[in-house]
């Protein structure tokens, strides 16, 4: 990854450090209809950081243990670190979101 510390426009970068505490990035899923829905990262949980989105396009679902919420353009997630988490695009359509998340 590189070090960028501006990126215009950030869609398919990120941004961060590698020695850093977090990550920016805005990222696309072209979405799809499946059942059961297709994570677009495991179950997990962060010990030492937070996480949040904002969904610049579409609808992004995100589990926070046994609470799903479904965000769409325009709203903002964020999942308190310890929290066990996933997320997911829930529509036929694209999401494109920015996600900040700890430098793994």
């Amino acid at each position: 990854m590189s070090s960028l510390r501006f990126a215009p426009p950030l869609s398919g970068k990120t941004i961060g450090s590698p020695a850093g505490d977090f990550i920016i990035a805005e990222w696309k899923d072209s979405g799809g209809v499946f059942d059961p829905p297709r994570l677009i990262a495991p179950m997990h949980l962060h010990r030492h950081d937070d996480e949040a989105w904002y969904v610049l396009e579409g609808s992004l679902c995100v589990r926070m243990g046994t609470e799903e919420i479904e965000a769409t353009a325009g709203s903002a997630v964020f999942v308190a670190r310890g929290t066990p988490h996933t997320y997911w695009n829930p529509g036929p359509g694209p999401v494109s979101p920015y996600h900040d998340f700890p430098d793994l």
